[in-house]
């Protein structure tokens, strides 16, 4: 399975290859980018594997693939880490030898989503030695033609880009100016070579390709509304504002680490979890936000998006502590946020970003993924509280099944309200529909004697959720235990242009 001319031929289409890579690790990645490739048609592809595990795996599967033999690790790359940055050196080089080979590559990182085949697209523009997507977070190509190149000044993302062989000299010099620098990131030195001798955009055609490389070569930047970053497409939703129909969209502009990439691509539908992950034995719990309209209209400043984000922040915690005691995974809401999240200060917005505030943000805005599914010791945090994205119950893959057995509950308030039940009423009874009321204030010890009267129906909907919903938990070692877990849940913004800059939420 070594790279070579005769194993590439056998699975071009047009002289073009679609290539990502990973190791074992990335397996998940990996079989959720291969779907989506073979859910088009796409049959022009390969998985490069860098470690002898996953090219097993993939033989065994039966997907084109070659051995990049990189001698690296098995485990998370970690953004930014010496081994992320060896293995985009591994990437460069892999893209060098497609092109000296003669070949076209469209590189593809492996935390990407293919929604339609690009081929098409890029036969629009058949004299573009480079294609390129880029971090631009506005677009100058509404209808969906190449960017204009002297309103695009961003990086170009390398995680997505088609070079075709006549830019192999370029190829060739990205290798070896890494070579002679270990700290120059890969991504930072393709941009140094496109914009060498200057970014001719002067000399721009009506099809947007400008110069670049000193002159040598056609370049076009890939329309980010339809060759998505992580921000048009799960922040901005460019594509909806604009009604263009994306083409694929790439995990970055996230938070919480791999974890929060795998969440991202869950909340819009496009990551393959297990049957079981869709319909569990203990069911689901989930809950009408019912967030106040002037909230989320006055949340235009800091001090607006933090009482939008506190109201929610309050919420969730309810619903944690109910899920845990009634020992359900928790359907997360949609979140709303008056100011968006970024590495430096802004006055909102990142700069230069199209974003409409307020907007539906997605839960690492707000929340460490990364937290939540971590394993933890129970004897000190109590029971895992298992958790699903906003969109489960929308989700196809969710069961019919799973969708038509609910229970909903309306929470009473006050409590005891004429005809609302007490969980803690010795002498309930199993409801005979699919509606209940409930008085607010539930323990988790009243909560538990609920769940044989409710353990048939598989999603709990309440029709509400509050500070009083659920009354906390009767033992005060639980509710240290259950503290102590929700204590790193929440995530930080950032920043103000001053002390103290980052500011973390708090559940508490």
């Amino acid at each position: 399975h070594q790279l070579t001319p005769e194993l590439v031929r056998r699975h071009l289409k047009d002289n073009m290859v679609m290539v990502t890579w990973a190791n074992n690790h990335y397996w998940d990645f990996v079989s959720n980018w291969v779907y989506h490739v073979k859910l088009l048609g796409i049959t022009n592809f390969m998985v490069g594997a860098m470690d002898q595990e996953l090219l097993i795996r993939l033989v065994d599967a039966g997907i084109p693939t070659f051995a990049m033999q990189s001698g690296m690790i098995t485990t998370d790359f970690g953004w930014g880490t010496p081994n992320f940055h060896k293995m985009g050196r591994k990437k460069i080089d892999l893209i060098r030898d497609f092109t000296v080979m003669g070949f076209d590559i469209l590189v593809s990182d492996v935390d990407t989503v293919w929604m339609r085949d690009p081929a098409p697209y890029f036969q629009q523009y058949p004299d573009a030695d480079i294609l390129t997507s880029s971090d631009h977070l506005s677009t100058s190509a509404p209808n969906g033609e190449l960017e204009n190149p002297s309103r695009t000044h961003s990086p170009a993302n390398i995680g997505i880009m088609l070079i075709r062989h006549t830019a192999s000299e370029l190829t060739t010099q990205w290798v070896e100016v890494l070579r002679g620098n270990d700290l120059y990131w890969d991504q930072n030195a393709f941009n140094d070579l496109m914009r060498k001798g200057g970014r001719h955009s002067s000399r721009v055609g009506p099809d947007r390709l400008f110069l670049g490389f000193n002159g040598k070569l056609k370049i076009g930047i890939l329309p980010v509304g339809m060759f998505c970053s992580g921000h048009t497409y799960f922040v901005q939703r460019m594509h909806l504002k604009h009604a263009l129909q994306p083409y694929v969209v790439h995990a970055t502009f996230q938070f919480s680490g791999t974890e929060g990439k795998r969440h991202r691509m869950r909340e819009t539908m496009q990551w393959m979890d297990t049957p079981e992950y869709y319909n569990s034995p203990n069911g689901y719990l989930v809950y009408n936000a019912n967030i106040p309209k002037k909230l989320i209209d006055e949340s235009a400043n800091l001090e607006g998006h933090f009482r939008l984000v506190n109201f929610q922040l309050i919420q969730v915690r309810s619903a944690l502590g109910l899920a845990q005691s009634l020992g359900r995974a928790l359907v997360m809401p949609q979140l709303w946020c008056g100011f968006d999240r970024w590495w430096a200060p802004h006055q909102g917005k990142i700069p230069g970003s199209q974003l409409e505030l307020p907007f539906k943000c997605p839960m690492d805005h707000v929340f460490e993924v990364e937290t939540w599914l971590r394993e933890r010791d129970e004897n000190h945090f109590g029971k895992k509280i298992e958790f699903r994205e906003s969109t489960f119950l929308a989700n196809p893959r969710t069961p019919k099944e799973v969708k038509d057995s609910y229970m909903r509950i309306l929470v009473c308030e006050p409590p005891n309200t004429n005809g609302c039940l007490s969980a803690g009423d010795p002498d309930m009874q199993a409801p005979s529909g699919n509606s209940l009321k409930l008085s607010s204030g539930i323990t988790d010890k009243q909560a538990e004697k609920l769940i044989p009267h409710l353990k048939s129906f598989k999603v709990l909907e309440f029709s509400s959720m509050g500070n009083s919903t659920f009354g906390m938990f009767e033992s005060a070692a639980d509710q240290r235990k259950f503290h102590e877990r929700l204590k790193n849940y929440a995530g930080l913004w950032c920043c103000k242009h001053a002390h103290p800059g980052h500011i973390w939420y708090d559940m508490w």
